[in-house]
């Protein structure tokens, strides 16, 4: 008896061992450069978090890939008048505690982002969210909105469980919500990793887990996929497409995005806050150089901060065409301008672009210097008007230009909100809002291109770069899903063909 004990425990220690490597082998491991500053989806608007919230979380509606908005938590929608949209909810979805969703957790989460800047600012149409008599969820606005529904599918708009989140839980490092995974460690915010969630309301996970490894430079997270350490990187530098293109073992995806590397100028800073200023710095920029030296002509020189793949873009805007000689007359002519600091995070792409921005301005006079700030501090420090400059990236996750827009150049989205040029013009508003508000396709696109040539004359950013994204994934994944309307990534499908 003793022997067939003994027998029958270490046939369990060798199952318990088996399965465990097993899921280890199809754990899909990912890359990112940057820290989450919270896995609360509410609370900050930018891709290191919500990059990984996405997966974590649902939101009413989705964008299927021709962009246009479908339901997801909620089982259909339906306008009742322009002001008026009545979702109906779905009753099998889980929670990651097992608990069912139901509309008080729906309308709670959408008072929250009311309550939240970070998701304010795209919710801001909302008048009243009330439940029906039938279990529905009732959004009234204060006024018709073309671009709401689109709003709705980002990532910062997520479903979160009433209950837990007023039981004190900490979201923040905690989260719970209905996707496909569940947050099972964090630690120190270097590695999050997460395991399938078997109860999915669209089906389990075809993987046992998804990891996000924090891997700050460029360099250092190629060689990672080179060896095998991650499956999946974004924001391969250009310089480096070559290396996985040779790699037997990898494969290189080329995807044109949504996104426009940006210069942003403080126009409340001395100096800056003179129009004709900004408008030599715009001329000054060699955005050819930019796009040659650092992305190897793959993507475009932008004219306009909204890329050309989002509804409204206009590209026939006449741009400041580099000018060295005007641009250093205007210097002169006007009052001296104190030297300015650029802040950049710590890609490493970005603190090149920087560089040659520095070079372009000392040749019209300009004195400056770069400081690469850690991406935490460099959020909250830019939100409140700390720097002079500052290089970044408009990652946009719905097709439609209103986000870009309202976020980046509205007052009211002035600071944490997303306006880091802390401009403030009040006919530029009234076109937003009028824009917005008009459910007409064609005349919105009218009242864009006239907001994008209101922002190109005053100049509170520099549009440098549309690019071209370049992700690299190891041939041991199959199943790799983009969605090229939202750029959003979705990993249930995704296996290692050599996992068991």
């Amino acid at each position: 008896m003793n022997k067939l004990f003994t027998l029958l425990f270490i046939l369990n220690i060798l199952y318990f061992n088996i399965n465990t490597f097993s899921n280890e082998k199809n754990n899909i491991i990912v890359a990112q450069g940057s820290k989450p500053k919270s896995l609360d989806p509410h609370t900050f608007n930018e891709f290191p978090t919500l990059g990984i919230t996405e997966h974590i979380f649902n939101t009413l509606v989705t964008l299927d890939d021709k962009g246009v908005p479908t339901p997801e938590l909620a089982e259909s929608f339906e306008y009742i008048s322009p002001t008026e949209i009545l979702f109906t909810i779905r009753k099998d979805v889980k929670f990651h505690n097992e608990e069912i969703m139901n509309v008080d957790d729906v309308i709670f989460s959408l008072e929250r982002m009311l309550q939240k800047p970070g998701s304010r600012v795209i919710l801001k149409d909302i008048k009243s969210v009330d439940k029906t008599k039938d279990e529905k969820v009732l959004i009234t606005l204060k006024e018709p909105s073309a671009p709401f529904l689109a709003n709705l599918t980002l990532p910062i708009a997520a479903i979160m469980n009433k209950k837990y989140v007023e039981s004190g839980n900490n979201v923040a490092l905690k989260p719970l919500g209905t996707g496909p995974y569940m947050v099972t460690n964090w630690g120190d915010g270097d590695k999050i990793v997460m395991s399938s969630f078997k109860d999915y309301f669209k089906g389990a996970p075809k993987n046992s887990g998804l990891t996000f490894k924090i891997i700050t430079e460029n360099t250092s997270r190629l060689a990672a996929l080179e060896t095998g350490e991650v499956d999946v990187i974004y924001a391969i530098s250009p310089i480096d497409f070559n290396i996985v293109e040779k790699s037997p073992e990898l494969n290189l995806l080329h995807k044109t995005t949504t996104t426009t590397e940006l210069m942003v100028l403080n126009v409340t800073k001395d100096g800056l806050d003179n129009e004709n200023i900004r408008k030599a710095i715009h001329m000054a920029i060699d955005k050819e150089g930019i796009l040659e030296a650092i992305f190897l002509n793959r993507g475009s020189v932008a004219t306009s901060p909204i890329n050309p793949n989002i509804f409204g873009s206009s590209q026939d805007l006449t741009p400041f065409n580099r000018d060295i000689e005007t641009a250093q007359n205007i210097i002169k002519s006007e009052k001296k301008v104190p030297p300015l600091k650029i802040w950049t995070s710590e890609n490493i792409v970005r603190v090149q672009i920087a560089q040659i921005i520095q070079a372009n301005l000392k040749e019209i006079g300009i004195e400056s210097t770069i400081e690469i700030v850690e991406w935490g501090t460099f959020l909250k420090r830019t939100s409140e008007g700390a720097h002079d400059i500052l290089l970044t990236t408009w990652i946009l996750g719905v097709s439609d230009i209103d986000t870009v827009v309202s976020t980046l150049f509205h007052s009211n989205s002035i600071g944490a909100e997303g306006n880091r040029s802390f401009y403030n013009n009040p006919e530029l508003d009234a076109k937003i809002d009028l824009a917005r508000s008009t459910i007409d396709s064609e005349k919105r696109k009218l009242y864009y291109k006239e907001i994008q040539e209101i922002i190109l004359k005053d100049n509170p950013v520099v549009p440098l770069v549309y690019k071209i994204d370049g992700i690299g994934i190891s041939k041991k994944i199959e199943n790799f899903n983009y969605n090229k309307a939202s750029m959003r990534n979705y990993y249930e499908d995704m296996k290692k063909v050599d996992a068991k």
